[in-house]
Parts: structure tokens; C-alpha cells; sequence
């Protein structure tokens, strides 16, 4: 057997489970859940102990403050949480979740770690294919409950782990029981593929069939907040190309015409929000977003300094959560705006701390994707994914988006083209060059 084939087993399976989490309760019920969790978390902390230097070099350099500052203020949010016990809970499970994000980068080389997140997420996604195909055919009703919780013959829609939808036209849900994420997945799936081309990583015998299957999921889930996402990332990364080529003048007026362009995609998908929505099965409401951000916007007005205190997502048995957002039946449990929901429960301190977490990140994605090595582009399609997606979905604050936000930020260097002095690029190295810091 290869040695450190456990580093390859661990970082798949921490991959899988940070972007599967409700698929795998469906399946595990919370308990095999907590279990596997666990055991990544241990995992995680045994490898931090082993690389201690570079996990100490890693978090202590001027990339990684911002995202630390920020989790500072969500745990110091403690101090005047309407609920201090759940937000220290909550500021556990997400500093666990980022300790679990940055072991993957201790161990992997950056070319292997993006090639393991790429049979992650198609292996994610041929499952989730044959699993629509095995509840639409052969699942009495043709839909599927949790395995462990007992919802009642009258749960919604919602609550259904899968609907059987695969060979009637509708959404499918995929084994994360949900078209959004499991749309967004595909849209991971073509930006990681696409850069695993690029740096010649992967056969096209094999990269072919990956984008088929990355567009037949997008196809079948239909989210409009993905396929807005998935234009953003290309005007982002035809600019970063642009700005290769271009110098002085040229990549100003690059930058002119990258800002009109997008401006035209944010308005064009407003002003054809109806029919767009209508195609894709929603309503003009955005599927019950206004409503939700008017309730959580009349909380923000009643703590607006320094908000409720942090949760990440909602706890339905904890007030002000419990029946906040009640619809069809369905308790909602996350604010559908990550930048809204930061706001809600770390105030203006959380808020100017997130906005710099977002601006470093950008700044420093867009100096590293101007320079033509293998990935560059990487950081700078996957910040963009993630930001659109949070204006529709408060995923960036757990789980696996909220990992992958840690990873970039610490990852990241400042300077793109030309590393300082004594580091080394963190996302972008050459071949064979670990991804982590060098011993100095």
C-alpha cells in the first residue's frame, strides 16, 4: 500500500463530510454524525500537534488575521449572547470545522488537495445521480424520509431527504437533500476540474466526462443563485486572464469593462428575475427570501450594535430562533443571507470584521490569479462562488463553504506575482512543492 495513503483517505473523507453534512444525518441520524465528526476533529487536532511549526507560522502570519479576528469577535460574542452557552457551542463547532480545513493544508500538496476535492465532489455527485434514480424507481411512494427522524406522513416537501423527482422533470435533491447545494457542488465540481486542466493534473479521458456529469447536475438542480454565481466566476476569471496580457492603461480599462459586465449580469438577472425564476420553479419572492429577510432584518433593528450573539446556524429550540420563520410548514433555521445573518448575531463589530475578511480575501486572490502559475486562478473562482452564494444562503458560516473560506484565507498570500521574502506561496507552488510553509 502507498505510504501516507491515510492523508489521501482522511482528506476525502473530511471533504465529503464537511460538504455532505445533511445528507450524511439523514443517513447516520445526528449520532453516527457527532461520531464521525469526532473523529475527523481528533484526526485533525493529532495532525495540527504533529506539524506544529508550520501550523504556528500558518496562523500567526498576516494572511491569516483577518479570519482570526473575525472568530475572535464571534467568540467574544459570548459576553453579550442572548443564549451564552449556545454561542460557545457555536464558536466551537466553527473554529473545530476550521482546525479540520487548515490540517488538510498541512498534509497535502496543493495539486493533490485540489485533485482529492475533484473526485470528492464527482464521486458526491454520481452518487447523488444513482441515488435519485433508486428512490424515483424503487422507493415505495417514490420519496424518502431521514432514515432516523420521524417527521409523520404529512411532513412538507422540504423535510424529504429525496422527492423521487429524477423521471418527472422536477428539482432533484441529490444526496445532500438539497438542489441548491447539491448545483452549487456542480459548480465546484467545473471550476476544479477546470484548474485540475489547466495545470495538466488530470487525462481528458477522465476531465470529459466530469464536466458532463458537472452539467447534467446543474441542469437537473436548476438554482438561479448558482447559475448567477457560475457567470460571476467566468467574468472573473476572463479578467484575471485579461490581466495577464494587459499592462498600465489596458488593464484599467480591463477593469472598466469587468465592472460594466458584471454590473449588466447583476441587472440583467434582476430585470429577468420573473421569467428566470418562473423557468427555474420559483416564485417572485425568491422562494420566501424577502419575507425572511424582512423578520431577520426587524431583529438586526432591535440589537443592531452588537447583535444577539453568535450561532451560526439557528438552534430551534433557543429564542429568538424558535419559530422565527415559519413557512408551509417548514421551520427555516439559517437567514438565507450570510452577510444578513452575521449582522443578526455579531452586529457591526462581526460585520466590519467579515468585510475585511472579504476584501483581504478578494485583494489578495485577484494579485495571486495575475500570475500564470499552475492554480492561481483558483482562489479567485472559488472566492467568487462562495461570496455569490452567500446572498442567497448562509452555508459560508458552516460546514464545508465555511472551511473552504478558512483554507483560502490563510492560504492566500498577499502578494501574487512575486512572494516576499522568506514565504512561499501557500496556493499556488510549484510541482512537488508542499502546501504549507517551508521550514526556515
Amino acid at each position: 500500500m502507498r505510504r501516507g495513503w491515510w492523508k489521501d483517505a482522511y482528506a476525502f473523507v473530511a471533504l465529503f463530510s464537511l460538504w455532505d453534512g445533511d445528507g450524511l444525518r439523514d443517513a447516520l441520524s445526528w449520532w453516527g454524525f457527532g461520531a464521525l465528526s469526532l473523529l475527523l476533529l481528533i484526526t485533525g487536532i493529532v495532525v495540527v500537534v504533529r506539524h506544529r511549526r508550520h501550523f504556528l507560522a500558518l496562523v500567526t502570519r498576516l494572511d491569516s488575521w483577518p479570519i482570526l479576528a473575525f472568530m475572535a469577535v464571534c467568540l467574544i460574542s459570548t459576553l453579550w449572547s442572548a443564549y451564552p452557552l449556545m454561542s460557545l457551542l457555536g464558536s466551537f463547532i466553527q473554529i473545530s470545522t476550521a482546525l479540520v480545513g487548515i490540517s488538510l493544508l498541512l498534509i497535502q500538496r496543493v495539486g493533490r488537495l485540489v485533485a482529492i476535492a475533484g473526485w470528492m465532489v464527482h464521486v458526491h455527485l454520481a452518487l447523488s445521480l444513482v441515488f435519485e434514480a433508486v428512490v424515483a424507481l424503487f422507493v415505495p411512494g417514490h420519496h424518502l424520509l431521514p432514515l432516523w427522524t420521524d417527521y409523520g406522513s404529512n411532513a412538507p416537501g422540504a423535510y424529504y431527504w429525496s422527492q423521487g423527482l429524477l423521471f418527472t422533470g422536477g428539482r432533484i435533491q441529490g444526496i445532500v437533500a438539497n438542489a441548491n447545494l447539491t448545483c452549487f457542488l456542480a459548480l465546484l465540481g467545473l471550476i476544479l476540474i477546470g484548474c485540475l486542466v489547466a495545470a495538466r493534473r488530470v487525462r481528458m479521458a477522465l476531465a470529459i466526462p466530469a464536466i458532463v456529469l458537472d452539467l447534467l447536475m446543474i441542469a437537473l438542480t436548476r438554482s438561479a443563485t448558482v447559475l448567477i454565481a457560475a457567470f460571476l466566476v467566468v467574468a472573473a476569471g476572463l479578467v484575471a486572464i485579461g490581466f495577464r496580457r494587459f499592462r498600465g492603461r489596458g488593464r484599467i480599462v480591463l477593469a472598466a469593462v469587468g465592472a460594466v459586465v458584471i454590473a449588466i449580469i447583476g441587472f440583467g438577472s434582476s430585470r429577468a428575475s420573473a421569467p428566470l425564476l418562473g423557468a427555474l420553479g420559483k416564485g417572485d419572492d425568491l422562494t420566501g427570501r424577502l419575507e425572511i429577510w424582512r423578520i431577520v432584518g426587524e431583529h438586526v433593528a432591535e440589537r443592531p450594535v452588537l447583535g444577539w450573539g453568535w450561532i451560526s446556524y439557528w438552534a430551534p429550540w433557543v429564542s429568538p430562533f424558535n419559530q422565527l420563520v415559519v413557512r408551509d410548514g417548514v421551520q427555516y433555521l439559517q437567514a438565507h443571507n450570510a452577510y444578513l445573518d452575521i449582522a443578526f448575531q455579531v452586529g457591526i463589530p462581526g460585520l466590519l470584521a467579515f468585510v475585511v475578511v472579504v476584501g483581504s480575501l478578494v485583494y489578495r486572490s485577484l494579485r495571486l490569479a495575475i500570475a500564470p502559475r499552475p492554480f492561481a486562478l483558483l482562489p479567485l473562482l472559488l472566492t467568487t462562488a462562495l461570496l455569490t452564494q452567500a446572498l442567497a444562503e448562509s452555508r459560508l458560516l458552516i460546514e464545508g463553504n465555511w472551511a473552504a473560506l478558512v483554507m483560502l484565507s490563510v492560504a492566500v498570500p498577499w502578494v501574487g506575482s512575486g512572494a516576499r521574502p522568506g514565504a512561499r506561496s501557500l496556493v499556488a507552488p510549484e510541482d512537488g512543492e508542499p502546501a504549507r510553509l517551508a521550514r526556515r
